[in-house]
């Protein structure tokens, strides 16, 4: 049995193909990130086959027989290839991009200080309420898309309190920047949009992992195998102690946020500043805010990254998958790490096959 299946859908869902062989394969997923999955196969579709938006599901076997869909998400088909390659075969080259790619098609069409450009309150929810008035509930009806075809998921009050202006910026920088501010206040959260093979597509929000929670059962070392290229960093360089938000105003009567970090007094040579503008802040207690939210994002850290080698009894799919959380051990230091991202490579060539996953961790502490 094949480890992979490709599944084509029209851009309603409507199942249009099966491959149940390719002969190149490269796919995953990244924390927060819009990742593509490119496929090789020769050419046994005409031309005609193909469409924008079409929905690719990437199916695999991860060693119990049975196909599960991989990353929980769907490929839209934005690019497709037809060519030669140097062995004079003729080849078809697709690429797709994960279901995050929805959030890039919007921008928060709304005036500044409107109830849909500024918020406060619980970082995911504030998340899922842009989310909802840019895609399902828009004042401007064009740009909802159907509940056939995304839905949000409700409001769970996950995440630190956040406050945040954003008129006319793109939804996804902006829900990116978000989560980096509940993060850097010490609560981790992230987002996803979801798909288990029918639509619709579902955002959803996560705190502390985006899956399973199996530190008690999984920790990484070098000793053990199970952990490849360690890098351990204590980083300093981009650190800021004292940092200043300009607002609205002119001269001295312009408005000035401010604010500095326990780190200012670490040496004779600590303080180091940091100065930016947000003329959507109308008050020195929000320009305050966001003077301390560029400090947390300017924090010293200690991080510890790396790879999961996969051994006998440590397979994706089986003993650990996308976003979950595990331990890590090197150089006598533990952390606590996420399984941020994952990046499958296959390719098929007569009688050589390669067949890959490489996962990446990270933990960190600040400094």
């Amino acid at each position: 049995m094949n480890r992979y299946q490709i599944i084509i859908k029209t851009p309603t869902g409507l199942e249009v193909k099966r491959l149940s062989s390719v002969n190149g394969l490269r796919a995953g997923r990244s924390d927060k990130a819009i990742m593509p999955c490119e496929i090789t196969i020769p050419q046994i579709l005409p031309t005609s086959f193909f469409s924008k938006d079409m929905i690719i599901e990437v199916w695999r076997d991860n060693g119990n027989g049975t196909l599960t869909l991989d990353g929980e998400t769907g490929y839209f088909l934005r690019r497709w290839d037809f060519y030669r390659d140097t062995d004079g075969k003729d080849m078809i080259y697709l690429a797709a991009f994960d279901g995050n790619y929805i959030l890039d098609g919007r921008e928060v069409e709304y005036a500044a200080e409107s109830s849909q450009a500024t918020k406060s309150g619980v970082a995911c929810d504030v998340i899922k309420e842009i989310i909802d008035e840019n895609f399902v509930s828009a004042t401007d009806t064009d740009r909802n898309l159907s509940a056939s075809y995304f839905v949000v998921d409700g409001d769970d009050g996950f995440g630190a309190s956040v406050t945040k202006a954003f008129s006319r910026q793109q939804v996804y920088s902006t829900i990116n920047a978000l989560v980096d501010q509940s993060r850097n206040a010490g609560t981790w959260i992230t987002f996803d949009t979801v798909y288990d093979g029918s639509l619709p597509f579902t955002f959803k929000t996560y705190l502390d992992q985006r899956g399973n929670d199996i530190r008690d059962t999984v920790t990484l070392s070098v000793e053990a195998g199970s952990l490849s290229s360690p890098v351990l960093s204590f980083n300093y360089i981009d650190e800021k102690t004292a940092a200043y938000v300009a607002g609205k105003g002119k001269t001295t009567a312009r408005l000035v946020g401010s604010a500095t970090s326990d780190a200012i007094n670490d040496s004779v040579w600590s303080r180091r500043e940091a100065i930016t503008e947000n003329f959507q802040v109308t008050t020195v207690a929000g320009l305050n805010n966001e003077a301390r939210e560029l400090l947390n994002k300017n924090k010293g850290k200690l991080t510890l990254t790396g790879q999961i080698a996969s051994t006998k009894g440590l397979m994706y799919g089986r003993d650990w998958n996308y976003g979950d959380r595990v331990r890590a051990t090197y150089l006598g230091k533990t952390f606590d790490c996420r399984i941020l991202g994952y990046e499958i490579n296959y390719s098929s060539s007569g009688d050589k096959t390669i067949d890959e996953v490489t996962a990446f961790i990270r933990g960190e502490e600040d400094v």
